[in-house]
């Protein structure tokens, strides 16, 4: 993870895969909740996994 990257944009969560805080909600709004499920939403897979707690943390807060 490049938490450079991380810390320039609050909005970004995973610097692997450029995915943003609203690329999950969309995920989420399609109904997945599952971590690896909502990377594949957008045709990516977890690399790091150093997001994980990011991602998760949307979800209990949006879903």
């Amino acid at each position: 993870m490049d938490t450079e990257r991380k810390a320039e944009d609050p909005s970004l969560v995973c610097t692997c895969n450029d995915l943003y805080v609203d690329d999950i909600a969309e995920a989420i709004a399609f109904g997945e909740e599952e971590y690896r499920e909502i990377f594949a939403v957008h045709g990516l897979q977890p690399r790091c996994a150093e997001c994980r707690c990011h991602v998760e943390q949307l979800v209990n807060e949006i879903a």
